[in-house]
């Protein structure tokens, strides 16, 4: 059955595959609305269990588990087979969205029908191994988060604003209005394709220069970076078009990646990521525009150099960071007046 058919039956539950930041908060969210299994990380998920889901920032409440939220640790003790009736939400990161696809064959039963399967993943780079790793029984569909979410520790997550957008088909236009009745801001849009590419913009030209300048989002819109951040667009819409996806013109482009960076109070996951040790999604990101670019004889300045460093970050022991971070900022600076981004 193809991805924008008509469903035959409403959704009836929703999966989330992949609980951490985000995924706790959209299906804390979304218990309001629906039968929610949340299914993540052993220490968050056994506090969830114990105390229910604390979501702070924007909101304060808590959502404790019962008859309308359930946290899980393996997809395995599901108690109720997936069905076509569902929907999974893969919220894991880019490097584990094939892996945790290819574990939904591990669920109980055999899925009757189409289950619809929402990738929430960030950046460019994945998606072939993604759509090769989805069982037969799931319809994949892209979705596009410009939530903020921050995890605060177990049991508890940060709410800070923002939307799903979601593709132009009756299942997706079902959730979207599940998601908006449970408090969360949801579009169903056609040419998803294009609002992916600019949420990858997006990520190129903040992620980074928060992981760097150790800031939450809106603390990046500063001047002395404007000339980096309009590089990074123009780099990431130029690979856009390469791949068959027009994007705005870099005005309006640079202007709504502002606006929306501005009202943006979150840590994003690159810094949370750099904080605890984890590998980030910067090869999913910068690192991959750079080798899209010269896979095709390009360059892509800015974002190979805030790639280069972010790797350094990664890499290095935490005592060394501020001494990288220090020279880090003092390069992009200097390329920042660089006449070759003029």
């Amino acid at each position: 059955m193809p991805a924008d058919a008509p469903s035959r039956a409403p959704i009836e539950r929703v999966v989330v595959l992949g609980a951490g930041a985000i995924g706790s908060l959209i299906g804390g969210k979304l218990a309001k609305t629906l039968p929610v299994v949340l299914i993540g990380r052993d220490e968050h998920m056994r506090a969830v269990a114990a105390r229910g889901l604390r979501l702070t920032g924007l909101s304060d409440e808590t959502v404790r588990c019962g008859e309308r939220l359930a946290a899980l640790t393996r997809l395995e003790d599901l108690a109720v087979p997936l069905n076509a009736r569902d929907a999974v939400i893969l919220a894991v990161k880019a490097a584990q969205a094939a892996e945790a696809a290819r574990a939904l064959m591990s669920a109980p039963g055999t899925p009757p029908g189409e289950v619809a399967l929402y990738a929430l993943q960030n950046g460019t780079g994945y998606e072939d191994a993604l759509r090769a790793a989805v069982p037969e029984a799931f319809a994949l569909r892209h979705a596009v988060v410009h939530l903020g979410a921050t995890y605060a520790g177990p049991g508890c997550v940060e709410e800070w604003g923002g939307e799903i957008l979601l593709p132009d088909d009756a299942r997706s236009a079902e959730l979207a209005e599940k998601l908006v009745a449970s408090g969360l801001g949801a579009r169903s849009l056609p040419d998803l394709e294009v609002w992916r590419w600019k949420k990858i913009a997006f990520n190129c030209a903040l992620n980074a220069f928060s992981g760097i300048w150790e800031v939450r989002n809106r603390e990046t819109i500063v001047p002395e970076l404007l000339p980096l951040r309009r590089a990074v667009l123009a780099e990431v819409r130029e690979e856009a078009a390469a791949a068959g996806v027009q994007l705005p013109g870099l005005g309006e482009l640079l202007a709504e990646f502002e606006a929306r960076a501005r009202a943006s109070n979150n840590v994003n996951s690159l810094l949370q990521d750099l904080r605890r040790g984890r590998p980030t999604e910067v090869g999913f990101l910068n690192e991959a525009i750079l080798h899209r670019a010269r896979a095709a004889g390009r360059e892509a300045l800015v974002n190979g150099t805030l790639a280069a460093w972010i790797r350094r970050l990664e890499s290095a022991q935490e005592s060394a960071r501020p001494g990288l971070r220090e020279m880090a900022r003092l390069e992009l600076l200097a390329l920042a007046d660089d006449p070759r981004l003029r």
